[in-house]
């Protein structure tokens, strides 16, 4: 993708992302987001299919970069791996809490199980689709309510005993 192609799907989602803090998913209008980007409704649609589709691909790039953070420096425990993964989501906590909110489709939920799927070998299918939709669940508890890190830590140190 050419550098202004890379630019103008920044400036578009940097927008989105801020509407997000200010009102909720559905509250937010492609006009609104083209408005405060100063594009034509024309050049959103080139990038992207319809509000939904800029949603899914934000979180795809969130999760793409959550990715990145926890294999950064060949890190191959999966222990390792979660811990890092809660490390991220504390860092990016307001930011993955406003897209998970404005998830309707479970985008982010799905990306999630399947990277966890792709990880979580050694074990049964079943074993692994278990373990994989746990995390994922304590991973949207921790970012939708008031859980402390203090708290979530202790508690993932219990589940990796678990999977040891």
């Amino acid at each position: 993708m050419d550098r202004r192609k890379r630019k103008t799907q920044k400036g578009i989602t940097a927008v989105f992302y801020q509407l997000l803090k200010e009102k909720s998913y559905e509250e937010i209008s492609v006009s609104q987001i083209c408005q405060i980007a100063d594009i034509n409704r024309g050049t959103f649609y080139l990038h992207f299919i319809d509000k939904d589709d800029l949603l899914e691909k934000s979180i795809a790039d969130e999760m793409q970069r959550l990715v990145e953070y926890c294999e950064q420096n060949g890190e191959t425990d999966n222990q390792k791996k979660l811990e890092k993964t809660f490390e991220y989501i504390t860092e990016h906590r307001e930011k993955l809490k406003r897209m998970l909110n404005a998830d309707k489709q479970g985008f982010f939920t799905q990306f999630q199980i399947d990277y966890l799927l792709e990880q979580l070998t050694g074990q049964s299918h079943l074993t692994s689709l278990f373990f994989a939709h746990g995390i994922v669940g304590l991973l949207e508890y921790y970012l939708l309510n008031d859980i402390s890190k203090i708290e979530i830590s202790q508690e993932l140190e219990k589940i990796t005993q678990l999977l040891r």
